[in-house]
C-alpha cells in the first residue's frame, strides 16, 4: 500500500466530511475561475461588434458587475478551501505526530541503539512537517490544477475545436516533462532527507557531548565534520534547485510556443474571414496562458507529494518497526513481587551473530539480598541486571522473579515494581521537586523531602533560593553530577519498590556523602531486594552477596570474606584496584593471589 493510502486511517469522520468540502470548494473555485474569460469574451464582442454607444455601454453595465461578481464568488471559495484544508491536515497531522510519539515511547530500549538520535529528531519534526505541506498544499494545489486541466480542454472545446488540438498537443509535452522530474526527483527527496538527519546527528552529538569536544580540544575538528555533512546537504539541494529550475524553465517556453500557435492560426482565420471571432480567440489564448497555472501547480504539487511520500516512509518505517519487548496474548499483570529472581541458563547478545555478552548465566537471588556485581570492563555486569526489567530478552534460558517467568507478565507491571538508578543521571528540565516526583507524580511533600534526605540531597537543594522548585535546566545542567546522581537516586527511593538496582550509582559522590548515604540506605533496603553494579570498596563490603564476572560468566560467588579466601579474581582486583581507590596508591607490590585463576593472570599481566 502507498503511504498516501495510509494516510486515510488517521482521518475521523469530521476530517472526511472537511475534506468532501474541500474538493466541492476546489470545484467551485475553478469553475467560477473559468467562467472570466468568457465573461471577457462576451464584453469585448458586444463593445467590437456593436457601434453604437448605448448598447456598448448597457452591456458594460450588465457583464462588468457580472465579472466581478464570478471573481468575489471564486475568492471565497478559494478561502473556504485553504482553510478547511488546513484543518483537514492539521488533524491528520495531529494523529500522525501522536502516532509516532506514543511508539517512540513504547519502543524497547534496542530501538534506540539502532536508531539515532539526530534521525529521530529529523523524523519528529521536518517530515513531520513535510506531510503537513503535502495535506495542506499539495492535495489543495493538485485538486484545483485536475479541476482547472480539465475545464481549460473543456472550455476550449466548446468555443473552437481545431484550437483546442493545440492544446491536446501541448498536453502530452507538459506530462512527459512532470513525470520524468517527478521520477528524478523521489530518490533524491529521499537523500536530502536523510542528509538531513545525519546532520541533526552530528549537532545533537556536539550538544549533547559539549564538554567532552572541548576538553579535547576538538573544536575544529567537530567542526570540518559537521562541514562535510553540510556541504553534501547543499549538493544535494543544488542538484534539486536545478530540476526545478529546469522545469520552471521549460513550462512557459512551450506555452509560450502554444500560445503563438494559437494566435497565428486563430488571427489567420479572423483575417481570411473565418468563424472565429477576437473575443474567442483572446479568450481561448486566456485559456492557454491559464493552463500554465495548474501547470506549475502541478509541478509544485509533484514536489510535495514525493517530498511528503518520502517522510511518510520515513514516518511509518518507525511506525511499523516491530517491537522486540511485547507482551504475549496471555500475559497477566505480574502480583506483588517479594524479590526472588532466579537466573537459569541465560545467555544474551545485543546483535544476533555476534559473540554473546552472557554466557550460560545460573544466578540465585533471594529475597531481600544485596547482590553486588563487580568486574572487568565488558564483563557484563550491566547486561546482566537490565534484563531483570525486561529492557532486553535473552536469547537463551528463563529469568524468573518470584517463579514467574518474566516474559508471562505484563512488562508494564513488572516494572512499576522495580527502582533503577542508572550510572548516567539524567534529569529532565523541570523542577528538583518534579524530577524526584517523576515515577509517583502525586507523592505528598513529605514523602519527597524524606526521599531527598535518604539521598543526602536535601541540604544543597534547600541552599538554592527556590529550594524544591528550582528548575534543573536541560539535563541538569546547572547541577554538579554528585547532585543530579543523589536526584536521580532520590527519585528511585522514592518509589519504595521491592526490587532496586543501582549501576554504579554512587560513581559521582564524594566518599563523606556516599558515607552518610550508605548509612541511610541501610535502613531502606531492609526486605528489598537489591542489585548494584560498583567499584567502590564501600559497597561491595556493603553486599550480602559479591558476584563477580569476567567476559560474560560469573566466576566466582559469595560473602566478602569467602572471597577473599578463595584467592581467586575478587582478591586480586580488591587488593590492586579496590583498595587503592579507597586509599590511594599502594607502595608495597602485590604478590600473586592464585597460581589457578586464569583470568587473574591474564588481567595482571604476567606481573609477580
Amino acid at each position: 500500500m502507498h503511504p498516501i493510502f495510509r494516510l486515510f486511517h488517521h482521518m475521523t469522520r469530521k476530517t472526511w466530511f472537511a475534506l468532501v468540502v474541500v474538493i466541492f470548494a476546489a470545484m467551485l473555485d475553478s469553475i467560477f475561475t473559468l467562467l472570466t474569460p468568457w465573461v471577457a469574451k462576451n464584453i469585448i464582442n458586444l463593445i467590437f461588434e456593436s457601434g453604437d454607444f448605448t448598447t456598448q455601454l448597457h452591456a458594460l453595465k450588465l457583464w462588468v458587475p457580472v465579472y466581478i461578481g464570478i471573481g468575489f464568488f471564486a475568492s471565497i471559495f478559494r478561502f473556504l478551501q485553504r482553510y478547511i484544508n488546513e484543518y483537514v491536515s492539521q488533524s491528520v497531522i495531529y494523529d500522525i505526530r501522536n502516532t509516532l510519539y506514543a511508539k517512540i515511547q513504547k519502543q524497547s530500549i534496542d530501538f534506540f541503539d539502532r536508531i539515532e538520535t539526530g534521525q529521530l529528531i529529523s523524523r519528529g519534526t521536518s517530515d513531520i512537517e513535510a506531510i503537513r505541506r503535502l495535506l495542506s498544499i499539495g492535495m489543495r494545489i493538485f485538486l484545483r490544477s485536475i479541476c482547472l486541466y480539465l475545464g481549460i480542454f473543456v472550455m476550449v472545446g466548446l468555443m473552437d475545436w481545431k484550437l483546442m488540438l493545440i492544446l491536446t498537443a501541448l498536453a502530452p509535452v507538459l506530462f512527459i516533462i512532470m513525470f520524468t522530474y517527478a521520477r528524478k526527483i523521489r530518490p533524491l527527496m529521499r537523500k536530502i532527507q536523510n542528509k538531513f538527519g545525519d546532520m541533526n546527528s552530528v549537532l545533537a552529538e556536539n550538544v549533547y557531548g559539549a564538554s567532552v569536544v572541548r576538553a579535547f580540544a576538538a573544536e575544529d575538528y567537530e567542526f570540518d565534520k559537521f562541514e562535510r555533512e553540510n556541504e553534501r546537504y547543499l549538493q544535494m539541494n543544488m542538484q534539486m534547485a536545478r530540476l526545478r529550475a529546469f522545469l520552471t524553465t521549460m513550462f512557459p517556453l512551450i506555452l509560450g510556443i502554444g500560445s503563438f500557435l494559437l494566435l497565428f492560426v486563430g488571427g489567420r482565420m479572423i483575417i481570411l474571414g473565418g468563424d472565429m471571432d477576437i473575443g474567442r480567440l483572446i479568450a481561448i489564448n486566456s485559456y492557454l496562458i491559464m493552463l500554465q497555472m495548474p501547470t506549475r501547480f502541478m509541478s509544485f504539487a509533484i514536489l510535495h507529494f514525493q517530498e511528503g511520500s518520502a517522510s511518510l516512509n520515513r514516518i511509518f518505517e518507525i511506525i511499523d518497526m516491530e517491537k522486540k519487548i511485547q507482551n504475549k496474548p496471555e500475559a497477566i499483570p505480574m502480583p506483588e513481587i517479594k524479590g526472588a529472581i532466579s537466573f537459569q541458563h541465560v545467555t544474551f547478545s545485543y546483535v544476533e551473530g555476534n559473540p554473546p555478552v552472557l554466557k550460560n548465566i545460573n544466578l540465585e537471588i533471594k529475597p531481600g539480598e544485596i547482590v553486588a556485581f563487580l568486574g572487568t570492563t565488558g564483563s557484563g555486569k550491566s547486561t546482566i541486571v537490565s534484563l531483570v526489567p525486561r529492557f532486553y530478552d535473552p536469547q537463551e534460558g528463563v529469568i524468573k522473579i518470584d517463579g514467574i517467568d518474566i516474559r508471562d507478565v505484563l512488562v508494564e507491571t513488572l516494572r512499576q515494581q522495580i527502582s533503577i538508578v542508572q550510572q548516567e543521571a539524567f534529569l529532565f528540565a523541570k523542577t528538583i521537586r518534579e524530577n524526584i516526583a517523576f515515577g509517583k507524580p502525586d507523592a505528598t511533600e513529605e514523602e519527597i523531602i524524606r526521599a531527598a534526605k535518604i539521598a543526602q540531597a536535601h541540604d544543597f537543594i534547600m541552599s538554592f533560593p527556590n529550594g524544591y522548585d528550582t528548575i534543573v535546566g536541560e539535563r541538569g545542567v546547572t547541577l554538579s553530577g554528585g547532585q543530579k546522581q543523589r536526584l536521580t537516586i532520590a527519585r528511585a527511593l522514592l518509589l519504595n519498590t521491592p526490587i532496586l538496582i543501582m549501576d554504579d550509582s554512587s560513581s559521582a559522590l564524594d566518599f563523606e556523602t556516599e558515607y552518610q548515604f550508605q548509612k541511610a540506605i541501610n535502613e531502606l533496603i531492609k526486605n528489598r531486594t537489591t542489585l548494584i553494579i560498583t567499584q567502590r570498596l564501600s559497597t561491595i563490603k556493603f553486599a550480602t552477596k559479591i558476584i563477580v564476572m569476567d567476559k560474560g560468566r560469573i566466576i566466582e560467588a559469595g560473602t566478602h570474606e569467602e572471597l577473599m579466601a578463595k584467592e581467586g579474581l575478587y582478591k586480586y582486583l580488591y587488593e590492586t584496584q579496590l583498595i587503592e581507590q579507597e586509599f590511594g596508591p599502594i607502595k608495597e607490590p602485590l604478590q600473586e593471589t592464585s597460581s589457578k585463576t586464569t583470568t587473574a593472570k591474564e588481567i595482571a599481566g604476567g606481573r609477580k
